[in-house]
């Protein structure tokens, strides 16, 4: 559920920590799924993408204070990382959930002076001015295939002030330009302001749609990959592409060949990373959570990764993941 980071010859690893007690659902209230307490955003780094370091954990001081957002019982999950070139400073955003997905389901962002923290909490993302979300709240928000209609609000029922959590990538573009996009179903991408601490404008991605969104950028052809809307349980995960960040964006289908495709390895995408130093060199990032069923899980702990290197044809900006039992940077060598 996290993201990368490649600064000055090393990779920093943001991920959510789900090692603390995990509580059954409906142990709270108007908590439909298993749910764990808040234990903060964990931080690795590497050199090589194969050896990694636990720098720590930041943002994990919980308050039992009324008021206070960082409680126990919400958790923090898809960290997301972005340096900002101008200011310097590293902004990580992750998506804030309370348990019946209602009360909080928000994102917000903390502020550091290096990759590793120690990160400033700055509360929820808002907007740098007036929300310019012309027409976004005038309809009801689709509930995709996850929970049932009848337990999520509509668009219409929160005010355009609310910047809503649900599943995040940040994505940062030749430019300079920030962007955070959230997912749930319906995809909607918010341009950042000019040091990413607050959202100037918020479109529909047009022709796209789905959860746990990544972005990335090759060529000049913008790639999107989404997973389906099945709760835990993996499903064929699909991607999009277009030829501005701001759309529209067409369908492609699925990605993943060979065993167990259809469920996309039993994964869900998570993040594209880059490859340092490597042109056109990406890897596709995905959780793999052991899901016993779509609204359970036996062990979050037990969940584990799945790197695969991702190949374009940038003739026609088709993109596949191949599953291999073993491979290294190598496969990049004939990228071109």
């Amino acid at each position: 559920m996290g993201g990368v980071l490649f600064e000055n010859g090393t990779y920093y690893w943001y991920g959510a920590d789900f090692s603390g007690p995990r509580l059954p659902p409906n142990t709270l209230h108007d908590q439909p799924f298993a749910w764990f307490l808040n234990l903060g955003v964990t931080v690795y780094s590497s050199r090589d993408l194969l050896h990694w370091h636990r720098e720590s954990n930041q943002l994990s001081d919980v308050t039992y204070g009324p008021g206070g957002l960082l409680q126990a019982a919400n958790i923090l999950v898809r960290p997301k990382m972005i340096k900002n070139d101008a200011t310097g400073k590293y902004i990580l955003m992750a998506a804030l959930i309370a348990p019946d997905f209602q009360t909080l389901n928000d994102v917000v962002y903390a502020v550091a002076d290096r990759p590793t923290g120690p990160f400033r909490f700055k509360g929820k993302l808002a907007w740098c001015g007036k929300p310019n979300a012309t027409g976004l709240w005038t309809g009801p928000w689709a509930p995709g295939t996850g929970l049932p209609a009848s337990e999520w609000k509509s668009a219409a029922a929160d005010p355009p002030e609310r910047i809503l959590g649900f599943d995040i990538m940040l994505f940062k573009d030749d430019d300079g330009r920030g962007y955070l996009i959230t997912a749930h179903s319906r995809a909607l991408i918010y341009e950042l302001g000019s040091d990413y601490s607050c959202a100037t404008r918020v479109e529909i991605m047009q022709g796209a749609e789905g959860e746990a969104p990544a972005l990335f950028k090759d060529r000049g052809t913008y790639y999107f990959l989404a997973s389906r809307l099945t709760g835990w349980a993996p499903n064929q995960n699909s991607y999009f592409t277009s030829s501005s960040v701001h759309g529209p964006w067409f369908d492609r289908g699925p990605f993943a060949r060979g065993p167990l495709e259809q469920t996309t390895f039993d994964g869900q995408t998570t993040f594209v990373l880059p490859v340092a130093g490597q042109a056109h060199a990406f890897i596709f990032m995905a959780d793999r959570f052991e899901a016993a069923n779509d609204m359970d899980i036996p062990d979050f702990t037990a969940a584990t990764h799945i790197w695969l290197p991702i190949e374009i044809n940038p003739a026609n900006h088709t993109l596949t993941v191949n599953w291999r039992d073993a491979w290294n940077l190598s496969v990049f060598s004939s990228a071109k």
